[in-house]
């Protein structure tokens, strides 16, 4: 059995700290996803906005439906704005934290290999003395041979 890895308990710290990370960035992305369908949503009302209004032009026109269409879509206009702001925000938010993730794996990697690579000292170095205690017991037969003769 290998011996215990010396540093063990950063290890774990270290993957702790990345599925951290990788939940907050979970969120972060699942926020940006309704982030865009709320942005569709407002595109389409918008649309919806300007073809009532549009149709509000034609024929009699009612002053207070069509006041109230331009206002409804200079509302709309700046929710969308304020979206975009809030998207392009999030985006770097995203791509910080990603970075982020990137970065605390690569540590705990750098920790893991630190690991296997003692572990495979410890295999190797079982592997020598198995080697030795092999020659050891054929270089005693041989002895108890050479001695019988």
């Amino acid at each position: 059995m290998p011996p215990k890895f010396s540093l063990q308990p950063v290890l774990d710290f270290r993957h702790q700290h990345v599925e951290a990370l990788e939940i907050e960035l979970a969120s972060l992305l699942a926020a940006q996803q309704k982030g865009i369908i709320f942005l569709e949503r407002l595109f389409s009302y918008q649309t919806h906005l300007f073809d009532e209004l549009h149709n509000q032009q034609d024929g009699d026109l009612n002053l207070i439906t069509i006041n109230h269409l331009r206002l409804n879509l200079k509302t709309v206009e700046g929710r969308i704005r304020q979206q975009q702001v809030f998207l392009v925000e999030l985006a770097q938010q995203v791509e910080s934290k990603r970075v982020e993730v990137v970065n605390a794996k690569q540590d705990e990697e750098t920790l893991n290999t630190l690991k296997n690579k003692e572990i495979e000292r410890f295999q190797a170095e079982q592997v020598r003395q198995e080697n030795r205690l092999q020659d050891d017991i054929y270089i005693a037969q041989a002895h108890r041979r050479a001695a019988s003769h």
